[in-house]
């Protein structure tokens, strides 16, 4: 299809009318009880508009179809171009009501109306536009058409346009542009008194995926040009974003700059495309911590010197890969991070296992991990299993000769937050808060226990796994297995 050629902003339509008869039905196959063929003559008007990113004329395609609603009806009925074609005057028909009278309202092209809502018209600009070089895509530039009296409809556009000018190297895999705060596509509403007014948005949505563009090769010294109608608005310079990706997964990133996007407005950004590999995703609580002055080493091992509190699982991890990006904060959720305003930010999160080791809801896990279980901890780190725990206590106790049963109170912070009669020392650096422990939406134990979680499952029940516990009343490392659906606080150990 030759589509519209960088669209003109309105046309006139001059209606016909043929009247048939309802005796006439058996005799013409053709015609439809109740209905009338209407035939609509569209012309360019005198003072049409232009795009400001270009002066050509509407141009009528084949297979061009508006689509007519007529008086209070609120069901449209299309009218399809029978003559015309890759012209700017052509002839519309279609059927309607017998008894339709004016007002008449149309909507170009037929796919983008979406029906009429009390004093206003409704259409829809796509979030999907497929890419044509050099113009529009099929269904991307809707017109809006009102006549109270007659049977002469004037078009007015309802859309701005984006020109890119692209050029530079390598093939283009996907393209989006995206809006921080406008809505650029979606339903809008327009009145039906006036269809010039500006439109108000329905159901809005501030993203737009560019299709058939996947396989496109840029070149240094030609451009290639693609059109985008987005919705009328003032866009800020910081507003619209263009993203695409190359075929290789690299990453190409723009601002477009401020655009005064009226309906017979638009503008030409030219840009030159320079695909980088993008970084990797680093959640706020990998980058804290990937100083050394952020682990203790305790013998042979590190481990980090404070409980987690992140919330998104790196790239690294069994989770990311798995498609587990974030922990919901919904408290019906396995992945609830069990926290509330009456701990101290410095105790970290209470995850439930699923959330800690960085499984799906429900999944039954009874047998040991292979290799190191990531999950919420920082890329580099894993959740430690109940060996690695226990390599930590026979150190304590054992190699460095603290005593039989005597390795918690030199892991206990030397702080006051402890309750009880028991030491802590905190010997080692490792600052074990009494955290205590989550059950549902409740923090219990504050102040006088720690637990933390292994990444050890329990072999006899599919719904326990093994912490480690700090109590304040005595001095040992203990361990317990306890319900997956339970909140621990987490220690993570480097590789």
């Amino acid at each position: 299809m030759k589509r519209l050629s960088f669209m003109a902003m309105s046309a006139l339509l001059v209606l016909g009318v043929a009247s048939c008869k309802k005796n006439s039905d058996v005799q013409n196959p053709e015609s439809k009880e109740g209905m009338v063929k209407m035939v609509f003559s569209a012309v360019s008007n005198e003072s049409k508009e232009k795009t400001s990113i270009s002066g050509s004329d509407i141009l009528w395609s084949e297979g061009d179809i508006v689509k007519i609603y007529a008086g209070s009806s609120t069901t449209g009925n299309d009218f399809t171009l029978t003559e015309g074609d890759g012209t700017t005057s052509a002839t519309f028909e279609g059927w309607i009501a017998e008894t339709a009278t004016a007002p008449y309202y149309a909507v170009y092209p037929s796919s983008a109306a979406q029906g009429i809502d009390g004093s206003a018209i409704k259409y829809s600009i796509p979030a999907e536009q497929a890419y044509v070089e050099n113009s529009f895509a099929t269904g991307t530039v809707p017109m809006v058409a009102y006549s109270e009296a007659d049977k002469s409809l004037a078009f007015k556009n309802q859309t701005a346009f984006i020109k890119l000018q692209l050029t530079g190297a390598g093939t283009i895999e996907t393209m989006t542009l995206e809006s921080a705060s406008n809505n650029i596509c979606g339903t809008f509403n327009v009145s039906k008194t006036d269809p010039t007014a500006s439109s108000t948005a329905v159901e809005e949505a501030k993203k737009i995926t560019v299709t058939g563009i996947s396989g496109t090769e840029l070149d240094a010294s030609e451009a290639k040009n693609v059109i985008i109608a987005v919705a009328p608005a003032n866009f800020a310079a910081e507003d619209l974003t263009l993203s695409m990706t190359d075929s290789e997964g690299k990453a190409f990133s723009t601002k477009l700059g401020a655009i005064s996007a009226g309906r017979s407005q638009g503008k030409a950004v030219a840009i030159n495309v320079e695909f980088v590999t993008p970084a990797p995703t680093r959640p706020a609580c990998q980058s804290a911590l990937d100083a050394d002055a952020n682990w203790v080493q305790i013998g042979e091992q590190y481990w980090l010197k404070e409980n987690t509190k992140c919330i998104e699982y790196d790239t690294e991890s069994e989770a990311f890969e798995a498609g587990i990006t974030t922990i919901s904060t919904s408290s019906s959720s396995v992945y609830t991070p069990y926290y509330t305003a009456s701990t101290k930010e410095e105790y970290g999160y209470y995850y439930n296992w699923a959330a800690a080791v960085g499984v799906k809801n429900g999944q039954t896990q009874t047998e040991a991990f292979t290799g190191n279980r990531q999950g919420i901890c920082p890329n580099g780190s894993h959740i430690p299993t109940v060996d690695e725990w226990n390599a930590l206590k026979t150190f304590i106790e054992t190699t460095d000769g603290k005593g039989k049963n005597m390795a918690g109170k030199h892991l206990k912070s030397n702080t006051p937050d402890w309750k009880g009669t028991k030491e802590h020392l905190d010997t080692y650096g490792f600052a074990a808060l009494p955290t205590g422990y989550a059950i549902g939406s409740g923090v219990l134990s504050v102040g006088s226990s720690a637990s933390f979680w292994t990444a050890t499952p329990s072999k006899a029940n599919g719904s326990d796994a093994y912490d480690r516990y700090l109590g304040g009343s005595y001095d040992d490392l203990d361990d317990y297995a306890i319900s997956k659906s339970g909140g621990r606080s987490v220690r993570c150990l480097r590789d």
